[in-house]
């Protein structure tokens, strides 16, 4: 059964859905593949959350973007205070990433290692309203984990899956990420001038 027909199954059923573990309790009940918990919760929230995320002025986004997007062998970024601070070199996707979200109006980016320095940011950030909604690039564990953790501090997630996980030679479907970018940015506003990111997906080297 396709991911979309699964989902439209759970939600008929009126089961809890709130938490991973409701998901995969309902998910074993039914006989269906409990290792799907995680991406079937992902995709719930992106759902119950877009339109919040959609009203939040991009400037009180942050995007956050694994380090394994990078090009390890040759990036010439520096680690600082909230990850690595990107000089959009060209050699990886992310600082198209970035310059996408800039034309938009972005004006948070972490590249974070690990998700210890996730929860720094979101502790020095959130309390101030620095940060009321985000964006996560990861594979679906860390994603149903953040997207838990982030419903309790009511900022609303939009979630971009790996193509392939790892910890490098990534893979993630920018297109798709800069669809996720535009939620709720008045078209006018974007205008001809926002750049494209030309393949999808696009490899992390």
């Amino acid at each position: 059964m396709g991911i979309e027909n699964l989902i439209a199954k759970l939600l008929a059923s009126g089961a809890d859905l709130s938490t991973r573990s409701a998901v995969r309790a309902v998910l074993s009940l039914m006989g269906e593949d409990e290792e799907l918990a995680d991406q079937i919760y992902v995709e719930l929230k992106n759902r119950a959350y877009s339109e919040d995320f959609a009203k939040v002025p991009p400037e009180k986004r942050a995007v956050f973007i694994p380090q394994c997007l990078r090009n390890f062998r040759e990036c010439p970024a520096e680690l600082g205070e909230y990850g690595f601070e990107c000089t959009k070199c060209g050699r990886c996707p992310v600082g198209s990433i970035i310059e996408v979200g800039e034309r938009l109006g972005y004006r948070q980016f972490y590249i974070a290692p690990g998700g210890s320095l996730v929860k720094k940011i979101l502790k020095s950030k959130v309390p101030k309203g620095e940060i009321k909604a985000a964006i996560g690039i990861a594979c679906w564990p860390e994603l149903a984990e953040a997207a838990e953790k982030l419903s309790h501090l009511r900022i609303p997630l939009q979630a971009v899956p790996l193509l392939r996980a790892g910890c490098i030679n990534t893979l993630v479907d920018v297109k798709r990420v800069e669809e996720i970018l535009s939620l709720g940015i008045m078209s006018e506003r974007r205008g001809s001038k926002v750049p494209s990111i030309e393949s999808s997906p696009t490899l992390g080297f």
